[in-house]
């Protein structure tokens, strides 16, 4: 690949993408990473600040997976929630994960400001209810995070005041998180991009890894024109693991979601849409997501399709969900319109952890991956150049089951699942 899908992310992008080469030679290095998204370029760059050789390959170009196309959304916890997560391991585990969650928020300020990469950060969500049920377990969910862990971020708004502040009138009320955010996802990953060349790491793309031997010493990464022997290697290929046999595989599934982007909303909507510039996320099964661009314009994704068939209809079921929550949209135009594929896991935790003392990975961020991915990088740089630390123990101790049918019988199981859940969706259970 030399080019990223057609999306308002790319079009709008203030700078020019260098493009680096592919793999074509026998390299040695102490940290292989395979995958240049949010959370291979985290890990390439921690590992650099330490001092090591770092090799970084992609089988596309950089950022061209979910890392460049995301909805750009900045949230803490976990998509399971961190309730669940106490209820199964405990308040000292709930609280060691809730602390990683909020590590990973205040990374990306840090890299932003250290690395002075240029974004269109904004701050605040909204967490919206679809029902009055959930309503309520949003207003138990507040009380739980101020009581638990001191979070005073959290407002609890009612029917009102969550539709002046989205400028909608389906929801039941909302949330607002002012820990959480919003960002151009493809600017932010260039601006990690340059930020691990400027810290040396030797980057290829266009350089698909076919093989990994595991060798007494060393590993040994395979492309179809060149190889890397390294200390140990990072896989962080999320949706895009197929075919490395690691292991690792069925406990992910990939699906696609899909965004549009309409034309920019003219002065008079500016001000009753989302007026605070806040982004937004509901309670449907598959929920919506959506937000505005530094140009005004609306982003709103949501749809996932467990088939990977069918997308022309994905696609246009994204349009009217868009045309559900604001009917005062319908008649912008709908400019760019774009998929790519996310990873989940069937606890909807990320799973993270090390196959054994050489090879470390991380993938399944459940559509948290913006803030996860990196602060998951720095996780496996640390327990890559040290020993592994407390918060890879933590991750490690959610077990993560294999997707049911295997990968004949998974999928169509999901779409299964999905289609019952999207049923309890529309009659508000």
């Amino acid at each position: 690949m030399t080019s990223y899908p057609d999306s308002y992310y790319a079009s709008s992008l203030d700078r020019e993408k260098k493009y680096y080469p592919n793999l074509k030679d026998n390299y040695n290095c102490d940290i292989c990473v395979v995958g240049g998204g949010f959370s291979g370029l985290s890990t390439a760059i921690e590992a650099a600040k330490k001092g090591l050789k770092v090799i970084l390959l992609e089988q596309n170009i950089i950022g061209w997976g979910a890392s460049g196309r995301n909805g750009g959304q900045i949230w803490n916890d976990v998509s399971w929630g961190i309730e669940v997560i106490e209820k199964k391991y405990g308040i000292d585990h709930a609280k060691q994960l809730w602390n990683i969650s909020q590590s990973a928020v205040e990374l990306i300020d840090q890299r932003i400001a250290e690395f002075e990469i240029k974004c269109d950060k904004k701050n605040g969500g909204i967490n919206a209810a679809t029902s009055v049920a959930k309503l309520k377990e949003y207003e138990k969910n507040c009380e739980y995070k101020l009581k638990t862990f001191n979070y005073d971020k959290l407002e609890v708004l009612d029917k009102l005041q969550t539709e002046k502040e989205i400028g909608s009138s389906v929801y039941y009320g909302g949330i607002l998180d002012k820990g959480a955010g919003h960002l151009h996802p493809l600017k932010y990953v260039l601006g990690l991009l340059e930020a691990a060349e400027y810290l040396n790491v030797k980057i290829f793309e266009n350089s698909c890894v076919n093989k990994i031997n595991q060798l007494i010493s060393h590993c040994e990464v395979l492309t179809p024109t060149g190889s890397v022997k390294a200390k140990k290697i990072a896989v962080c290929c999320n949706a895009y693991i197929k075919g490395l046999n690691l292991g690792i595989e069925s406990r992910i599934m990939p699906c696609a979601t899909y965004i549009v982007c309409t034309e920019p909303l003219n002065t008079g909507l500016q001000g009753a849409i989302l007026k605070n510039d806040y982004c937004v996320s509901d309670t449907n099964f598959d929920l919506n997501y959506y937000r505005l661009s530094q140009s005004k314009r609306m982003l709103f994704g949501g749809v996932v399709g467990y088939s990977l068939r069918n997308v022309e209809r994905l696609k246009k079921r994204t349009k009217i969900q868009l045309d559900k929550v604001f009917p005062s949209l319908k008649s912008l135009k709908v400019e760019y319109i774009w998929g790519g594929y996310i990873a989940l896991t069937v606890n909807r935790v990320p799973d993270i952890g090390m196959l054994n003392d050489k090879i470390f990975y991380a993938h399944g961020f459940s559509g948290h991956g913006v803030a996860l991915t990196g602060i998951a990088g720095k996780i496996l740089a640390e327990s890559m150049v040290t020993e592994k630390t407390k918060e890879l123990e933590a991750f490690e101790k959610v077990k993560h089951k294999k997707f049911p049918g295997g990968r004949l019988f998974r999928m169509p199981l999901l779409v299964t699942i999905s289609a019952m859940q999207r049923m309890m969706d529309i009659f508000n259970v």
